[in-house]
């Protein structure tokens, strides 16, 4: 395993990443070796020349998101508390366990021509602009990270990673404001167990294919025909995907303002009862 003390820095020691410069579509440089990618609608729709492109990009976003409280009932499994879990360390264990199950079963992957650390890599990829191919290493002090094979100099440590997970939880519009957050260690026993019966009740709706695969198409769709008519079925594929996202949100936002509006109007809602942070729907 490779081994430095040298960690590769980012310019900036806190980040957030503005709704100005997500609207520019503009890609990020991080750090001199990794420039976070703005993709657009075509380049998800290249993922893998595959007939079903967006069931691999959310792959690829639940792969960097790393999400401890989604990923809860695996933890508990393994001995470990997702409260006390970062994506990071998140992210190390599915790298680790995505590397064990090719090195238990090699020669199966290696006759299908297939690799289990395939979504994992590709992910990163997918989201950075240069070209590097990451191995996972360690520093001196025992703290991992990820590096290029071909420039040592060029890592991912838990910093630049959380970075790159901010930066794709906001293109995505990712938001996990309204998750339980258990009160005590028995709340949290109980999430626990509540998450692993709807994980099995999961299983059977998808073996009855009767579970929403569509997702990503039917925010293309909507925003196409039912949107304000700058994105359209003609143009969608150069729209860069915070544009796909915010467009719908803010949509929604404008609709539930202007009911609002049409009801105080017509007399049916009073303006005493209403929040005013309802009707500004641009935020």
């Amino acid at each position: 395993m490779y081994q430095t003390s040298t960690k590769e820095s980012v310019s900036i020691m806190s980040i957030k990443f503005s709704k100005a410069l997500l609207m520019s579509g503009n890609d990020f440089q991080l750090t001199k070796s990794i420039t976070l990618h703005h993709p657009t609608v075509k380049e998800v729709l290249s993922i893998n020349n595959s007939s079903n492109p967006d069931y691999f990009y959310w792959i690829y976003i639940q792969n960097i998101l790393a999400d401890p409280y989604s990923n809860m009932v695996m933890l508990d499994d393994m001995g470990k508390n997702y409260l006390e879990i970062s994506p990071f360390e998140m992210f190390v264990i599915q790298w680790d366990e995505c590397f064990k199950n090719y090195k238990e079963n090699c020669e199966t992957y290696d006759a299908y021509g297939i690799n289990p650390m395939d979504n994992i890599t590709n992910a990163l990829r997918f989201f950075i602009k240069e070209e590097h191919h990451f191995t996972k290493g360690i520093y001196e002090d025992g703290t991992v990270c990820f590096y290029d094979m071909n420039d040592n100099s060029c890592q991912i440590n838990q910093v630049i990673f959380e970075y790159i997970h901010d930066w794709v939880k906001a293109m995505n519009n990712i938001d996990y404001s309204n998750r339980i957050n258990p009160a005590d260690e028995n709340a949290r026993r109980v999430l626990i167990e509540d998450m692993r019966d709807e994980i099995k009740k999961s299983k059977k709706r998808k073996m009855k294919n009767d579970d929403d695969s569509d997702y990503f198409g039917n925010i293309m769709s909507a925003i196409s025909f039912c949107g304000n008519g700058s994105i359209t079925p003609f143009n969608i594929n150069d729209c860069k995907i915070y544009w796909l996202n915010e467009s719908m949100s803010i949509s929604g936002k404008k609709s539930h303002a202007d009911h609002i509006l049409d009801g105080i109007y017509h007399g049916t809602i009073s303006s005493k009862d209403i929040n005013k942070k309802e009707l500004d729907w641009t935020k």
